[in-house]
């Protein structure tokens, strides 16, 4: 007689401490889409892959984090809205992957996060407008660099030819030096401004501090002219009475 096997049981999946910004149930899946991202696309091995890719990417560049296509086009209005839609759709199935409700790892929800800023910033027009036109001076610098105009196409043979670290690299590269320098940049700006702050913050206080001072001065002066009036009045009177 055959005997009768009894299923493995599932695991169940543990929650991290935290919560994460986003409920597995926000993202737009059906149960079926669900499974099949799971089963066909993304073993254990893969997932926790990811993980370690997401934190390991430069975090100022959120097309590096979703492993987008950062290169301009020749289009930009067109490049947005791609972006934007492929921003989405990125996203919701990266953010599925590692979503700390599906998978257990020390860092999921860190991981997660970064993500769903990244996704933030490439939805923004504003945001990512200015980081498309960082990456075009990236791309820009790197073709001056080589003698080449900034119209060069880069299908062009010169450019085509470049490698160690071939074209789309050192625009990446470039890219990421830019971005620091304009985040140093800022700090040294607000740095600067907390200073001022401090600074006109100290002036401020003098001000005030010798204000006081001067009110107090007056009142000691008042107090002793009123004094020194008495005293007066009553040697005038003293004199008088002594002239009767």
């Amino acid at each position: 007689m055959a005997s009768t096997s009894t299923p493995t049981p599932t695991p169940s999946t543990s929650t991290s401490a935290s919560t994460p910004s986003t409920s597995i149930d926000d993202l737009v899946f059906d149960e079926a889409e669900i499974d099949r991202i799971l089963n066909s696309e993304a073993t254990l091995v893969s997932r926790e892959a990811e993980v370690a890719r997401v934190l390991k990417a430069f975090r100022m560049n959120p097309y590096e984090v979703l492993q987008l296509d950062f290169m301009p086009s020749a289009n930009l209005t067109e490049s947005d809205i791609r972006n934007m839609l492929c921003a989405e759709k990125t996203y919701r199935k990266k953010s599925l992957l590692i979503h700390p409700d599906k998978l257990k790892h020390e860092k999921a929800i860190e991981a997660f996060d970064l993500l769903k800023k990244a996704q933030t910033e490439l939805v923004d027009p504003k945001r990512r407008e200015a980081l498309d036109n960082i990456i075009l001076d990236a791309r820009m610098l790197v073709l001056r660099a080589e003698g080449m105009a900034p119209i060069t196409p880069d299908t062009s043979p010169r450019v085509t030819s470049l490698t160690n670290p071939d074209f789309r690299e050192r625009i990446r590269l470039k890219t990421k030096e830019l971005l620091i320098d304009q985040e140093l940049r800022r700090r040294r700006v607000n740095k600067m401004t907390m200073i001022a702050e401090g600074a006109q913050a100290k002036k401020d206080e003098e001000a005030l501090e010798k204000r006081k001072r001067k009110m107090e001065d007056d009142k000691r002066w008042e107090g002793t002219c009123m004094r020194q009036g008495r005293c007066i009045r009553i040697e005038m009177i003293e004199c008088l009475c002594w002239l009767l």
